[in-house]
């Protein structure tokens, strides 16, 4: 017998942490924090796990890592671009990008998630095959995403609820900011910030400026990161990264983390730039409540256009049919889009319980 418990990332926006119980072991996939400021998973109650493994770097599936003690300071499984970009210093295992690892005694089988340098899918030997998708995307220029095999549960990203836009609508709705040429863009420099800088050169010939922590992200992409990426594009990102001008005032398309600008650069640079009319601030991700993306957004000072970097509905209706899914927890989706998930994943049963028998 096991067992799915979502102890958190389940009926709204939050953090990642999610439970599996076998016979064998009990296994923590993910522990985030965020993305509103505070948002902590309770792991109170979740008992000593024997190992903690990580789809990916970002804040809200790995940032909650000092929780650890909690859950018994389990040895940490991620793929090597993940524990270094976490610098993590305790017991860590790699996950393969590609390929098969026993942990704790059950198989775990990953591919490439299309959303971020080093992130993973997994898809867990336990009862009739878990499949945990964590954050993931089909439609990025510039992450590779493998098919994963099929999977009688499917914990799949809810983020974008029943959204149906392609990327090339959300790049039509950017054209004309692109177009007129002064805009900071508040990115994630692991995330959605390296794909719109490679459209940008590679599409449009045009050359943004970078902060320097998104430079050194690309560089990094390019090299340590390229087996994350889709064929060919390494080595126009390294070309990106030696080339982009810096930002040093306001001018041109302008690109520096974090996405939601509380704190690093684009914080400092939202700051000097809240009380002015330019350069224009567009925000391309989830406005998080308490962060100055949602507060500038709701003043009128930003604009809020989304950039891709989940899967839409039809994505999400595509992977259920090609892994069988019988059953479907999507997650980091509001709980309002309960019907349309229903009604789009027929006949696979869809859940928002905290607890699903495996």
């Amino acid at each position: 017998m096991a067992r799915l418990i979502a102890i958190s990332g389940v009926g709204g926006k939050g953090p990642a942490c999610f439970l599996i119980e076998t016979e064998r072991a009990r296994l923590l996939l993910d522990l985030g924090y965020g993305p509103a400021p505070g948002q902590w998973p309770d792991v109170s109650g979740a008992g000593r796990v024997d190992a903690l493994l990580l789809s990916h770097g970002h804040r809200d599936h790995a940032g909650a890592l000092e929780l650890a003690p909690q859950v018994g300071n389990p040895p940490l499984w991620a793929t090597a671009s993940v524990l270094a970009n976490l610098q993590h210093k305790g017991k860590a295992t790699e996950l393969p990008l590609t390929g098969v690892a026993e942990v704790c005694g059950i198989t775990v089988r990953t591919g490439r998630n299309g959303h971020a340098p080093g992130g993973v899918w997994l898809n867990l030997d336990v009862g009739d095959g878990l499949l945990y998708m964590g954050d993931h995307g089909m439609e990025s220029p510039l992450y590779a995403f493998d098919t994963p095999p099929r999977a009688a549960t499917l914990v799949l990203d809810g983020s974008y609820g029943a959204y149906t836009d392609s990327l090339d609508d959300c790049i039509a709705r950017l054209t004309p900011i692109f177009e007129r040429g002064c805009a900071l863009f508040p990115v994630p420099v692991r995330g959605r910030g390296p794909e719109m800088a490679y459209y940008l050169v590679h599409v449009r010939g045009t050359l943004p400026h970078f902060g320097e922590d998104l430079r050194s992200a690309l560089a990094r992409m390019a090299t340590d990161d390229a087996a994350s990426l889709r064929s060919g594009v390494a080595a126009e990102l390294a070309r990106i990264a030696r080339e982009a001008p810096p930002i040093a005032a306001a001018q041109g398309l302008m690109f520096t983390g974090p996405g939601d600008a509380a704190g690093g650069a684009a914080g400092e640079l939202v700051a000097r730039w809240e009380g002015e009319t330019q350069p224009a601030i567009v925000f391309t991700g989830y406005l998080a409540p308490g962060t100055p993306a949602q507060r500038l957004t709701e003043s009128g000072r930003a604009r809020s256009i989304r950039w891709n970097a989940h899967p839409r509905l039809a994505d999400n209706v595509a992977l259920v049919r090609a892994v069988k899914a019988r059953t479907v927890m999507p997650a980091f989706g509001e709980a309002r889009h309960l019907d349309a998930w229903r009604a789009a994943f027929a006949p696979a049963m869809v859940t928002l319980e905290r607890s699903v028998e495996l």
